[in-house]
């Protein structure tokens, strides 16, 4: 199976193509076909959430859950749930 017949955007394919050519990196990729995608190919992603929570833990962003408030009211979906487990991540609690 490759990437193309997942009907993916560009980006997403792009992304996945570049990770699965070169595996010691991961794709960043948010899209839920695209993860399903990714995992079946067996390619390493990290989404949104996960590169904010990194970046707290590299000490680059003081909080996650402002971050991750600020996409919210910019219009991306997050659940309550996805929204608490990446703050509990962090060690902002839930």
């Amino acid at each position: 199976m490759s990437i193309a017949t997942w009907d993916l955007g560009a980006g997403e394919s792009t992304a996945l193509s570049f990770a699965l050519k070169n595996p010691s990196y991961r794709a960043m990729v948010d899209d839920t076909a695209a993860r399903r995608c990714a995992q079946t190919l067996g390619i390493s992603t990290l989404g949104t959430g996960g590169a904010i929570v990194l970046a707290k833990q590299r000490g680059l962003i003081e909080s996650v859950g402002n971050r991750l408030q600020l996409l919210r009211d910019s219009g991306l979906w997050l659940s309550e749930e996805v929204f608490n487990l990446l703050k509990q991540k962090a060690d902002e609690g839930a």
